[in-house]
């Protein structure tokens, strides 16, 4: 269940890159943040993000090996992603945590916390917090791509060692992304659809009782 994993919500808003407070860059370096700026230009340039792309945790050691199919739509703070039997819905002001199984709906204040927990940052996390450095321009499935690791400013506030960016280099967007967990996890973000600039309604961030007849409501604020 998702619900009792936590890094899950951690690492699925970890999506991505940095670029301030660094000290003195390599020249690989100066590259990984050439192509960085350029990709939150682009992505903040996007009035709407309309998202499908697979989960997978992988534990060799554990013998854990699963995949979801989550979805996420976005629209300035605003934004409803489906995991799975969990649904989480914000219009930035409440969020609503739907739990299907349970018949359950927490309601909290979004933005609580580790910034990276938001899924309104998963495109722009990268911003900030993290050294980068690039490795190499690469072939992925039929896409050129930029590959970029990001290392955490703050390790031991982390629960995860690294990201490892997949950049596709004709339409500076991210494809694929790795997140080395502490624990031996690799939990990875593989992009199936990528959709911008669409006209989505207001109505879709908000919780409606209608949608989800006999749920019990939980206010955690």
């Amino acid at each position: 269940m998702l619900k009792n994993h936590p890094m899950n919500r951690t690492l699925f808003f970890t999506f991505l890159l940095l670029f301030s407070n660094l000290q003195t860059f390599s020249q690989e370096d100066k590259k990984a943040k050439s192509i960085l700026d350029k990709l939150s230009a682009k992505t903040r340039s996007y009035s709407t993000i309309r998202t499908e792309f697979s989960y997978s945790l992988v534990n060799k050691d554990r013998k854990i090996n699963t995949t979801q199919s989550w979805k996420l739509i976005l629209k300035g703070d605003k934004y409803r992603l489906e995991m799975g039997d969990q649904l989480v819905i914000s219009d930035g002001k409440t969020m609503w945590k739907v739990l299907k199984a349970d018949k359950e709906v927490e309601v909290s204040k979004p933005g609580s916390g580790d910034d990276a927990l938001n899924p309104k940052n998963i495109f722009t996390m990268y911003e900030k917090g993290f050294r980068h450095k690039y490795i190499k321009e690469e072939k992925l499935g039929t896409k050129v791509v930029h590959t970029i690791d990001l290392f955490p400013i703050n390790p031991k506030e982390k629960d995860y060692n690294s990201i490892r960016l997949f950049i596709d280099k004709n339409s500076l967007q991210v494809v694929k992304s790795e997140i080395k967990g502490k624990n031996g996890n690799l939990y990875t973000y593989d992009i199936k659809k990528f959709a911008t600039n669409e006209n989505v309604e207001d109505a879709v961030f908000t919780y409606r009782t209608s949608e989800f007849p006999g749920f019990e409501l939980n206010d955690l604020r």
